[in-house]
């Protein structure tokens, strides 16, 4: 799968948000649609994540690695999404992936998107998370 199916509406995304920062989580769901994608919704904790997983249609998480709350951290939240329901993670953070340290490993994440992002960074890390998809399935 490409970038541009995926933009085009060939092949949307599922996305549930994981963040704790409503207007943060409101922003990036407008710019998944902007891009063609669908929301499954904002979930501000890791048990309302779990939640939303278990009764809506999910392809994709973009997780708050700062996610404070109910529950755990984003690291937590995308390694039981993944566990429980299948679902893979993007993980949002300003970190990089050597200053999260080993336990992001536990997420197995399909990518970073870093903050703070543009609609241009956000279509990168799907496209980059799509393909990642795409060849595990292959």
């Amino acid at each position: 799968m490409t970038l541009e199916s995926t933009t085009s509406g060939a092949r949307s995304l599922r996305v549930l948000i994981v963040e704790d920062e409503t207007l943060i989580g409101l922003h990036l769901q407008g710019v998944l649609r902007d891009l063609g994608h669908s929301v499954s919704g904002i979930a501000p904790s890791l048990r309302t994540a779990l939640a939303v997983a278990a009764g809506t249609p999910t392809d994709l998480a973009i997780v708050d690695v700062g996610l404070v709350g109910d529950g755990g951290d984003g690291i937590d939240t995308a390694a039981a999404l993944l566990e429980r329901h299948g679902i893979p993670s993007l993980l949002m953070t300003g970190a990089s992936f050597e200053e999260l340290g080993d336990r992001i490993g536990d997420a197995k994440p399909l990518g970073l998107l870093a903050k703070p992002y543009t609609e241009d960074d956000v279509a990168k890390a799907l496209g980059g998370a799509f393909e990642k998809l795409a060849d595990a399935r292959a």
